[in-house]
């Protein structure tokens, strides 16, 4: 959706702008995405009538590995994913990757402190970023752990673009280079991807690895 059209869908102001919402779906499944163009007014209406409405079940029949709900807020995902990326070893991979220059980070982020992503800051990471994973490095879990690679590529694709406006704020991306539709609602919660058992041997795997997925961040 551009920014040609200008009327509001709802109530016909000028001065409208796209919106955009993501609600994601339980692994393995595509995110739904709605557009809309809407004035200020009805974007808020319509933001405080989306707070009565939960996407999350009254009682989710699907459990992860470990017999946790399959759902979590925004914060439980952020967590369950930078859990998994610590005990998987992507964290460390990812650290030698800046030491080298060629972190995907950008050093205009406000996350980012001396010692790179720094999570305790009061911005706080994004979803986006949290599910973020380079080529280099998703293609080397896909090689050592094929149904791994494939749950992250969904966590990247399906569940990651959910906050990509908040991650453009967050990373100071000018106002003239952002998406021109802006965050609609974000969403109420989130599927929690099943990731149980995969970290120990994605680190194993990986280990022989390291050198040439830093030589193949360089060659990018």
């Amino acid at each position: 959706m551009g920014e040609t059209a200008t009327h509001c869908e709802n109530c016909g102001s000028s001065a409208a702008h796209g919106y955009q919402t993501v609600w994601p779906a339980p692994y393995p499944a595509p995110a739904t995405t709605t557009e809309q163009r809407l004035c200020p007014a009805c974007v808020r209406q319509s933001r405080r009538q989306l707070i009565t409405i939960s996407r999350r079940p009254e009682a989710d029949p699907q459990t992860s590995a470990s017999g946790s709900p399959s759902w979590g807020d925004r914060q439980e995902l952020i967590a369950r994913l930078d859990q998994f990326f610590a005990e998987a070893g992507l964290f460390e991979i990812c650290a030698r990757c800046h030491q080298q220059g060629t972190g995907c980070c950008p050093p205009t982020c406000r996350v980012m402190g001396s010692h790179g992503c720094d999570p305790t800051n009061r911005y706080g990471k994004t979803v986006f970023c949290a599910a973020f994973i380079c080529s280099a490095l998703l293609n080397a879990i896909s090689e050592v752990d094929p149904e791994c690679g494939r749950i992250l590529r969904w966590v990247k694709e399906q569940l990651g673009p959910a906050e990509f406006h908040l991650y453009e704020m967050i990373t100071r991306v000018p106002a003239a280079h952002r998406e021109p539709e802006r965050p609609g609602r974000l969403p109420t919660a989130y599927p929690l991807p099943p990731l149980a058992g995969h970290a120990a041997p994605v680190r194993e795997g990986l280990r022989p690895l390291i050198d040439e997925i830093l030589a193949v961040r360089r060659l990018w």
